[in-house]
């Protein structure tokens, strides 16, 4: 091995020795949550079949009431609350879900029996187990701050990842017998040794599978996800667009309807006393609500994948706008009513996306691993297990041999880095921005702590 080579690896060593202290607790923790956040199908049904289970026994020939009436009915019994959205019973399910957001800003979820019209459960949306997880796994119960750290411990875990198979690779030994690179130690070696063939075998077998789960998670991170939104502008990938942030309108037909306070058209509040002409208020709103029955009995929206969430006008002539909410983003589709008169106004589907969008989106279902079925949750489910035991069989390997004076990592090299090593880093940081303001700070400290030792 040249020095130049020797060089390299004391380097990468170091960095992924000390990424790896500060990484590994952090990825153990992304992998259990998002193991968990895999079955998020088989949970939801779990907890809806829990709620359908409380219904009241009805005739099986009976009709399910309109959506207007529990809307309706809802808001009666929840003043100052707005109408938010509402999920459509599945088929053979007796309860639907009405979201609310009451006069303290909170989401609240209401399963009403779509028969009988009665409640069946409330919560806020916040509180259900999967948002849970999510809200845990996306950004560790801390709001935009959690979601930083996450993108930067999952940026670091793919350097990670990709020091680490070079350092599998170029270890003596696995050169000298290739096969110590696919195959654990299990003599009688050192417990640390035998700890870390462990976890150089299971890192070069998931390599790849890992580093595809964490490539696929970082659209929906803040700074790359940001990024990305802005080349997919720039460069024309956006597609048909008002599928999330809708600017379609309706238009207003002739009538006294347009005299009426915008807010209690869009708002539907059940506040009696939120408008000065309460009767005109509520004549709109049921007016509104009867496009909402109209839109539900539509056959494009019948045909449409459960989970399916129409969402109200917004203000200034908004539209009525239906979702279907499929795990499997190539199922998933929009289409938009106009308010007054139910009239479609636009549908989009995964085709209408730009192929970029396309695979991106794909990429999300490999990640909640909706994209292949049970097969995509069980690679899911292998990829977070082998990260949870890279990470814990190098920390206990280091654990075995740590010196008692210090942690045991290499000296800092004091050589300048290669070209070819400084332009590694450079598209690192471009491509992993979190990564990249990282690099500058520990590039900062390593030089400090060089130039400390030189004195």
């Amino acid at each position: 091995m040249t020095h130049r080579s020797q060089l390299l690896k004391q380097r990468l060593w170091r960095w992924h020795f000390l990424a790896g202290l500060v990484v590994c607790p952090f990825a153990i923790l992304l992998s259990i949550s998002g193991s968990i956040y895999l079955f998020k199908p088989q949970i939801d049904n779990y907890e809806e079949a829990s709620i359908n289970a409380q219904a009241p026994v009805v005739e099986q020939a009976s009709p399910s009431l309109p959506a207007s009436i529990h809307i309706r009915t809802l808001l009666a019994n929840n003043p100052q609350s707005n109408f938010k959205r509402i999920v459509l019973a599945k088929p053979g399910d007796r309860s639907l879900e009405i979201e609310l957001v009451n006069a303290k800003g909170e989401k609240v979820i209401y399963w009403i029996d779509s028969i009988s019209g009665e409640l069946l459960a409330s919560k806020k949306s916040d509180q259900r187990l999967m948002q849970r997880v999510k809200k845990l796994h996306s950004e560790l119960l801390l709001g935009n701050m959690g979601s930083y750290v996450v993108e930067l411990m999952a940026s670091w875990l793919i350097i990670l990842v990709i020091t680490g198979l070079y350092l599998w690779l170029s270890k003596p030994d696995n050169r000298e017998a290739p096969k110590k690179l696919v195959t654990p130690e299990v003599g009688q070696i050192a417990a640390d040794k035998k700890w870390r063939s462990w976890h150089g075998v299971v890192g070069f077998w998931f390599t790849v599978p890992i580093i595809l789960l964490l490539l696929s998670g970082l659209p929906w991170t803040q700074l790359w996800g940001a990024g990305f939104d802005k080349v997919k502008a720039m460069a024309g990938w956006q597609g048909p667009g008002q599928v999330w942030f809708v600017t379609l309108q309706s238009e207003k037909p002739d009538g006294e309807m347009v005299k009426v306070p915008e807010s209690s058209l869009w708002e539907i509040t059940s506040d009696p006393h939120a408008h000065h002409n309460s009767l005109m208020a509520r004549d709109v709103s049921a007016l509104n609500l009867g496009v909402l029955d109209m839109i539900q009995s539509k056959p494009q929206v019948a045909a449409m994948i459960h989970p399916v969430q129409i969402v109200p006008p917004r203000p200034n002539n908004g539209v009525w706008t239906v979702r279907s909410m499929s795990a499997q983003r190539s199922d998933r589709e929009t289409i938009h009513f106009d308010q007054y008169s139910a009239q479609q106004i636009q549908h989009i589907t995964f085709k209408d996306h730009h192929p970029v969008e396309q695979l991106v989106s794909q990429a999300v279902s490999l990640h909640e691993g909706a994209l292949f079925g049970w097969l995509n949750q069980l690679l899911g489910v292998l990829t977070a297990l082998a990260i949870t035991c890279i990470s814990c069989f190098g920390l206990y390997s280091w654990w075995l041999r740590r010196p008692q004076s210090g942690p045991g990592m290499s000296e800092p090299v004091a050589s300048s880095p290669s070209a070819g090593l400084a332009v590694g880093i450079v598209l690192l940081g471009v491509l992993l921005p979190a990564a990249g303001i990282s690099f500058v700070l520990i590039y900062a400290v390593e030089w400090f702590a060089v130039r400390v030792r030189q004195v």
